[in-house]
C-alpha cells in the first residue's frame, strides 16, 4: 500500500457494512441492494440509485446511489461516467484528520487547533512519499507533482494554514563527522500574526516527522483488508478505480480522530476495528492468509463472492446491524448525520444546482432516505439498478441446484442468528 492508498483507504471502516439498468420498481420499496437471478441461475448483486423530488418543485432532485467498496470493475466504470453527470457528488469515506476546509469565522485558537491537524496530516503525507520515492519532497510543489492526483488535490487544499497563509516546508540533515546520520522534515505555520516569532497564537508552530537513516530502504506497507479481499474475488476496489477528486466531489464523512475516540468510548475492542481493516494486526494478517488461499482456487472465490452478495443483500432486510451497537451507533448512525448536515449545508450554498449525488453504502441510505421525506419535504420520485457483482454458476464448479442450495443454507443460516 503507497502513500496514496494509505490516505485514501481510511474508507475502509464501511466496506462489509455497506452502464445503468433500465428502470424497475424494487421489489421491497426499502431496499437498496438485491440479488437477481438468470434463468441460467448466475447470480448479480444489484446496487439502487433511488431519485427524489422536492414535493414543492423547488430544489434539485437527490440521487441517493449505492455505493460498494468492492465491485466488478464495471460498476465503477458507470459510476464514474453517472456521478460525474451530476452537480454535487457527497461520497462516503473516513478521511484523514486536517482534511476539511478551515472556517475563517473560527476564532484563532480553533484555527491553531485545525492547522495542528493540519500540519500532522502533510507529514503524514510526506514520510510516505519518502517510503514511495526514496526522499523526502524538496517543497510543496514537488509533494504535489510526485503525488498521485488524488493525493495531490488533497495537498493543494490543505497547503495553507488556518489563517490562509502558506505552510512551510523544510528539509532538515543531521551530520556528524560529514557524514549523513539522519533526515526528517517539518511543516511549519507562522501563528495567526503570520511573522516569524511572536507569543501565544503569534509563535510559530512546526510539526516534524520521524527520522530517517539515509540506508533506510522503502517501507512496504501493510495492505488493507478489503483490497486483500477484492483480490481473492477477482473483482476491483473502489479507491483504485474511481477519482473522487474532482470539482463538486466531498468527502462528506467522518475524520478518522473522531471515529477513533468514539469507538474507544465504546470499548478497546471496538477501537481495534480500524486495526483490523488497516492490515496491522495478527487477526487481519491471519484473514490475509485465508484470502490467498481463497485466490488461488477459482471455485472457492467464486463461491465467496456469492456468499458475500447473499449476505449484503440479507443485510437490509433482517436486523443484523441492530445486533452490533458500536456498528449502529457509530458506524451508521453517527455517518448518517453528518452526511445529511452536509448536505444541508450544499442545498443552502448551491440553489441553483438541479442534482446532487449522495454516493453511500446501502446499509446508510434508508436513514439518510427518512430524513429526506420526514425533514426535508422531498418524496420519492423513480428507481435505477445498476450490476455491481456477477457470478457466473459455472465458476463455482457446482450445479444450479446445488448453489441454490447452499444460498439457501446460508440464509437460514444468518436469519437464525439475527
Amino acid at each position: 500500500m503507497n502513500h496514496t492508498r494509505r490516505i485514501l483507504s481510511l474508507a475502509a471502516t464501511s466496506v462489509i457494512l455497506g452502464g445503468l439498468v433500465s428502470h424497475a420498481a424494487a421489489s421491497d420499496p426499502e431496499a437498496y441492494s438485491r440479488v437477481s437471478e438468470t434463468k441460467t441461475g448466475d447470480v448479480t448483486l444489484e446496487m439502487c440509485e433511488r431519485i427524489f423530488v422536492p414535493v414543492d418543485g423547488q430544489g434539485p432532485r437527490i440521487h441517493l446511489i449505492s455505493a460498494i467498496h468492492i465491485a466488478d470493475q464495471s460498476f465503477y466504470e458507470a459510476m464514474q461516467e453517472l456521478l460525474e453527470s451530476y452537480d454535487s457528488v457527497l461520497f462516503e469515506g473516513v478521511k484523514p484528520a486536517g482534511l476539511d476546509a478551515i472556517d475563517p469565522d473560527l476564532d484563532d485558537q480553533a484555527k491553531a487547533d485545525a492547522t495542528a491537524s493540519r500540519l500532522e496530516l502533510l507529514v503524514d503525507i510526506a514520510t510516505g512519499f519518502y517510503h514511495e520515492h526514496g526522499r523526502f519532497p524538496r517543497h510543496m510543489s514537488d509533494l504535489i507533482d510526485e503525488s498521485d492526483p488524488r493525493i495531490a488535490a488533497v495537498i493543494e487544499s490543505i497547503r495553507n494554514d488556518g489563517w490562509g497563509h502558506p505552510i512551510g516546508v523544510g528539509k532538515n540533515e543531521v551530520s556528524q563527522l560529514g557524514e549523513l546520520t539522519k533526515r526528517t522534515i517539518t511543516f511549519t505555520s507562522l501563528g495567526a500574526d503570520s511573522q516569524r516569532g511572536g507569543d501565544g497564537l503569534d509563535l510559530d508552530f512546526t510539526h516534524e516527522s520521524e527520522s530517517f537513516l539515509p540506508t533506510d530502504k522503502r517501507k512496504k506497507q501493510p495492505v488493507g483488508i478489503q483490497s486483500q479481499m477484492a483480490s481473492a474475488l477477482h473483482v476491483a476496489f473502489q479507491l483504485d478505480e474511481m477519482d473522487m477528486s474532482g470539482k463538486g466531489w466531498i468527502n462528506a464523512d467522518i475524520d478518522i480522530d473522531t471515529l477513533q475516540d468514539q469507538l474507544s468510548e465504546m470499548g478497546e475492542d471496538n477501537a481495534m476495528i480500524l486495526t483490523l481493516l488497516e492490515g496491522n494486526s495478527f487477526q487481519a494478517k491471519l484473514m490475509g492468509f485465508v484470502l490467498k488461499f481463497v485466490e488461488r482456487s477459482p471455485t472457492m472465490s467464486s463461491m465467496m463472492k456469492l456468499a458475500l452478495m447473499d449476505m449484503l443483500a440479507l443485510m437490509e432486510t433482517t436486523d443484523m446491524m441492530a445486533q452490533f451497537d458500536v456498528i449502529e451507533d457509530v458506524i451508521l448512525h453517527g455517518r448518517n448525520d453528518i452526511v445529511i448536515e452536509y448536505l444541508r449545508e450544499e442545498l443552502a450554498a448551491h440553489p441553483e444546482y438541479d442534482e446532487i449525488a449522495v454516493f453511500y453504502g446501502a446499509a446508510h441510505m434508508p436513514g439518510i432516505q427518512e430524513v429526506l421525506v420526514d425533514e426535508m419535504g422531498y418524496e420519492f420520485e423513480m428507481n435505477s439498478w445498476a450490476p455491481a457483482m456477477v457470478v457466473n454458476i459455472e465458476d463455482t464448479g457446482m450445479s444450479a441446484g446445488q448453489v441454490k442450495f447452499m444460498r439457501n443454507m446460508i440464509k437460514n443460516s444468518l436469519e437464525e442468528q439475527f
